[in-house]
């Protein structure tokens, strides 16, 4: 186990917990509703959620604001995970290579107060910032899971959440809005970090020694190979060496993965370096490459010792060909007790997990 010191928030003042929304909330004429009192998931982790099945409706120009928490207002946005689609009725002219020409795209932004100024997501790739909103039912929106601000934004401190549709034609450049989740850096000054690393080139962020971005052993640039990684549900032999030892106090069973918990602490946050992309020893016409594209979904909560009941706190989380999936039990639910274990499951396809990453806080 390693003990890390560090301070998140070095600016943070005696005043900054009062800081009112900015003035744009309520003088933005194209805002067509501010979301005030989201559900607060976890130490880290708060969700705004349209009850409404369809969505809000979302014209081009328009946006929707989202107000953050007085208690999360001193934090460094790690995630945001927006939640939105395009009804099929306003998908028309779709070309036969599926295009569609009346696009509605969503822009992700957050307040900065300190600098009084709206930040736009990065993309670390340098693809656009803009998430198109692809054709969907009701039933099933997409999630959008825009990363690692840290490293492309900065450590900036925000009071509200703009998403805006940019998309050009009126009348059907029209999205739904389900929700979003904003994800943050823990506000502690010591943590206590407990890591596992399988797949040799994977690192997780490092704010203390300036590590802003994390780094994967497997994944798309490797055409799916993740050696050393543990499978996860997996249904067929891989087509190279995968690793068998899970590590002291963890183990692998019926395809998922327990890790024993430090009992008498607070797990405050789950990091998951994983993905879902299989190596074949063929080209596959659909990537042009060795590979197949998963379409696995991860699943992570607290098996209780005395109830054996899984409190699940991360689901149905899209796995990507390489990346973190973080979260945390809610606040009621971290206390760790004697026996307690982590799960770790993927459904619907196999995962290769490369590494994780415990963040416990003392009672």
């Amino acid at each position: 186990m390693e003990k890390h010191f560090f301070n998140l928030n070095p600016t943070q003042d005696s005043t900054s917990k009062n800081i009112k929304p900015e003035t744009e909330v309520e003088k933005d004429p194209n805002t067509d509703f501010v979301f005030e009192n989201p559900k607060i998931l976890s130490d880290t982790r708060v969700n705004y959620s349209f009850s409404e099945l369809e969505g809000r409706e979302l014209k081009p120009g328009h946006n929707i604001k989202f107000v953050v928490p007085n208690e999360f207002k001193n934090r460094i946005v790690r995630d945001v995970i927006l939640r939105h689609r395009k009804d099929p009725k306003y998908s028309v002219d779709i070309g036969l290579n599926r295009h569609d020409p009346n696009g509605a795209y969503s822009r992700v932004e957050l307040f900065d107060y300190k600098n009084n100024k709206w930040v736009g997501w990065k993309d670390p790739k340098g693809y656009s910032s803009d998430k198109f909103a692809e054709s969907r039912s009701s039933s099933d929106p997409e999630e959008e899971v825009l990363h690692d601000w840290l490293a492309t934004v900065g450590p900036i401190e925000i009071s509200n959440i703009r998403v805006t549709n940019v998309g050009m034609n009126k009348e059907y450049s029209v999205s739904q809005i389900h929700g979003l989740e904003v994800v943050f850096f823990p506000e502690i000054e010591d943590v206590v970090c407990q890591e596992k690393i399988y797949c040799s080139g994977t690192e997780f962020i490092d704010i203390k020694n300036n590590k802003l971005l994390p780094d994967y052993g497997g994944g798309s640039t490797t055409e799916g190979i993740y050696k050393g990684a543990i499978a996860l549900n997996q249904s067929k032999p891989a087509l190279y060496e995968l690793g068998k030892d899970p590590g002291p106090n963890a183990k692998v069973e019926n395809g998922k993965m327990f890790i024993h918990l430090n009992s008498g602490q607070k797990l405050i946050q789950v990091e998951v370096a994983i993905g879902d992309t299989e190596h074949l020893d063929y080209i596959n016409p659909k990537t042009n490459r060795k590979t197949r594209l998963g379409y696995a979904k991860l699943r992570v909560g607290i098996k209780r010792a005395k109830s054996g009941n899984i409190e699940w706190f991360i689901e149905n989380a899209n796995i990507p060909p390489q990346g973190v999936i973080a979260g945390g039990p809610h606040l009621e639910n971290s206390m760790i007790e004697v026996g307690d274990e982590l799960v770790l499951e993927s459904q619907k396809d196999t995962s290769y997990l490369m590494g994780w990453k415990l963040s416990y806080k003392s009672e």
